[in-house]
């Protein structure tokens, strides 16, 4: 739109008591799509040939632990001064990105070797490292990859014969803590935005595929890796109870008292998802993204809770070492109970009996 174009509309708004004031200043123009992914596959392969020769040339830090640390430290500094430089510049970006994954990969190669066989103690420096890169690097992109690996990287810590089990509960209540605060703190929407993203990514992927993880990292001789009874339970109880916060949260947020039959459907949905994942990890906290994302008008985070919960059921009819019979079963109970609630929730609420003073019924 020109100038002139702007102008007139903007008068022909204020002449209908539309806005009010001189226009605003006109914004930047924005790159074609195509011409941005254009110039991040040309940062990805200068980043590429650069690497390449740097890796030939320095192939003897891969046999070095501390060599291999102070570089990649370095690496990740030049990278963040890259991103820095020019955070609008779609080359440059990919470029710094690029950059900046070699220079973690360097870092994750010398602290393995510092560490040896420390795997929980590895997991938990890289955690901390990945929050660090978060916090330095004002990059959406660079965000969402640091705070997704942030949570691999505390899954990791976390692994163990107890453990382990709480891992889904743990990133869930992570996630949803860090969702909840953007509903009160617009100014820290550009930190709170990626994160989320980040975070979904790890909590999706540690509750379809912890168990798997737990054993691949357990030793075979390990007999005390397989959770207990009871440590299945206790799972399922801090899943619970992270359901709970959230549901309670939002109707605090709303407005909507806990008890009314919105407040009570709520809970009881909350109890009945946690329970649910006494035996399926990944419905609960699929479905608490989901709820979030449609919280917060996030139709991409929405989309992703949709997509999660989708393939998560998929994955878990498949793996699920049962008949067809039993398989069908289940099925027709989760479809009487979705039925079920969502014949209460289109369900008319009773009108009240009582007019306040001064308010008349309207027809």
């Amino acid at each position: 739109m020109s100038s002139t174009e702007r102008t007139g509309l903007w008068s022909t708004l204020r002449e209908r008591g539309i806005v009010n004031g001189e226009p605003p200043p006109p914004g930047e123009a924005r790159t074609p799509w195509f011409v941005r992914a254009l110039a991040a596959i040309g940062g990805w392969i200068g980043a590429l040939f650069l690497l390449g020769f740097v890796g030939t040339a320095f192939s003897f830090l891969f046999k070095n632990g501390t060599g291999a640390f102070v570089v990649g430290a370095l690496v990740c500094a030049g990278a963040i001064a890259i991103l820095r430089a020019a955070p609008r510049n779609d080359f440059v970006r990919q470029f710094g990105f690029a950059v900046s994954l070699a220079g973690q990969a360097l870092l994750c190669f010398g602290t393995s070797e510092l560490f040896g066989n420390s795997t929980r103690a590895l997991g938990l420096y890289l955690a901390l490292q990945q929050l660090l890169l978060f916090v330095l690097v004002p990059d959406f992109t660079h965000r969402v990859w640091t705070s997704w690996s942030a949570g691999v990287a505390a899954s990791v810590a976390m692994l163990g014969p107890i453990t382990s089990a709480f891992i889904p509960a743990l990133l869930t209540g992570v996630f949803a803590a860090v969702a909840l605060h953007e509903l009160d703190s617009v100014r820290a929407l550009r930190r709170i935005r990626p994160a989320l993203y980040g975070l979904a990514l790890a909590t999706i992927l540690s509750a379809v595929f912890h168990h798997e993880t737990a054993e691949l990292f357990s030793r075979p001789d390990d007999a005390a890796s397989a959770p207990s009874s009871w440590t299945l339970w206790l799972k399922s109880l801090a899943l619970t109870a992270v359901l709970l916060w959230t549901a309670n949260v939002l109707l605090r947020h709303n407005r909507i008292p806990p008890r009314s039959r919105t407040g009570l459907l709520a809970i009881s949905g909350a109890i009945a998802l946690g329970l649910l994942s006494l035996q399926a990890p990944g419905v609960a906290p699929a479905v608490a993204i989901l709820i979030l994302g449609f919280a917060h008008a996030n139709r991409v985070l929405a989309g992703l809770g949709l997509l999660s919960l989708i393939g998560y059921l998929i994955y878990f009819y498949y793996s699920l070492h049962a008949t067809l019979l039993e398989k069908s079963a289940l099925l027709a109970v989760s479809g009487i109970t979705l039925l079920a609630a969502r014949f209460l929730f289109r369900a008319p609420a009773p009108a009240s009996t009582t007019l306040s003073q001064g308010d008349t019924p309207h027809a």
